[in-house]
């Protein structure tokens, strides 16, 4: 989160409720099911290409020839998908893949400005490119409701994104993506201004059930003031993830990220929050969540929970 101008809940302040939402990575359902569907027609007609097992070596070359190398990590959706955590998978898909992701939160906040943010269906469109470990991502809007102050509901802002995948041993992988989002949002939900996002994602696998990841985030981020002026902050944001795996090709993560700034002329906030993964198929992926940032934010308390799912053709 995803899922920076991911899927920063933790920044989802009476302020972005009434002006500029930083959830920048979704998009609407009712705007963006024609574009979803047919990209989901695409990858679930295009077959999955043969994959080898999970630490089985490549085909040995008729001459001779070093020990092959580690092998990919990123083969299987568990490992590609990128939600519902703050931080982003290092993993970026290869030439011809493609993944849609998808999901639901429902944020109540207490306190001051107490009420109830909802987010869907929150889809990151993700394709690989010609270039090796080089994707594209589109990010849509997503639709948004607030019961804080006067019910509202809207859009928020449309964005888009590159991730490569630098490198990978035995134990860790790393990469980086960027992401941009513009202000195409609804008046009350959008920032009123483009929003910037750089990551570097790491991974480090502990033994074969427990795993590390985090995401150091720098983002640029923006909201509009009155009589058309826009404001802007940067905010520093680490992530850190433990993964573990359980049987059924399922995994349990617990996660903590810590935001320098919640927003535009807020102060800093840490968010908690874990979950379930499950892969159902070679082809679709499940998961449920949920979080809290217990620290009021100017008087302000928040949880949530979530749920989601990811289809892709790996």
């Amino acid at each position: 989160m995803g899922a920076a101008a991911r899927r920063c809940l933790a920044g989802l302040t009476q302020d972005e409720c009434d002006g500029a939402s930083v959830i920048r990575r979704r998009c609407a359902v009712h705007l963006a099911i024609p574009a979803v569907a047919g990209l989901l027609s695409w990858v679930l007609s295009a077959g999955a290409p043969a994959q080898t097992a999970a630490g089985s070596q490549a085909s040995p070359s008729p001459s001779p020839s070093p020990a092959a190398g580690p092998a990919d990590p990123c083969t299987t959706l568990l490992a590609v998908v990128q939600r519902p955590t703050v931080a982003t998978s290092v993993c970026a898909l290869k030439k011809r893949e493609a993944v849609v992701e998808s999901g639901y939160t429902d944020t109540v906040m207490t306190g001051a400005g107490n009420g109830v943010n909802v987010n869907y269906p929150q889809s990151v469109v993700r394709v690989g490119t010609d270039v090796r470990n080089l994707e594209v991502q589109a990010v849509p809007p997503s639709y948004e409701r607030s019961t804080s102050g006067a019910p509202t509901d809207g859009v928020s802002d449309a964005g888009f994104g590159l991730k490569y995948e630098i490198g990978y041993t035995s134990k860790a992988s790393y990469g980086v993506n960027f992401l941009a989002t513009v202000p195409t949002g609804s008046s009350t939900f959008t920032s009123g201004a483009p929003t910037y996002t750089g990551n570097v994602n790491l991974t480090y696998t502990l033994n074969s059930e427990f795993g590390l990841a985090s995401t150091i985030s720098f983002q640029s981020l923006a909201t509009r003031e009155g009589a058309g002026t826009v404001a802007r902050v940067g905010a520093f944001v680490p992530t850190l993830v433990l993964t573990a795996a359980v049987p059924g090709n399922s995994q349990l993560f617990a996660e903590i990220a810590s935001f320098s700034h919640a927003a535009v002329g807020q102060p800093s906030r840490v968010l908690y929050d874990g979950g379930f993964q499950k892969q159902i198929s070679t082809h679709v992926l499940i998961d449920l969540e949920a979080g809290l940032a217990p620290a009021p934010v100017n008087g302000q308390r928040q949880h949530y929970i979530g749920f989601g799912i990811s289809v892709g053709n790996l």
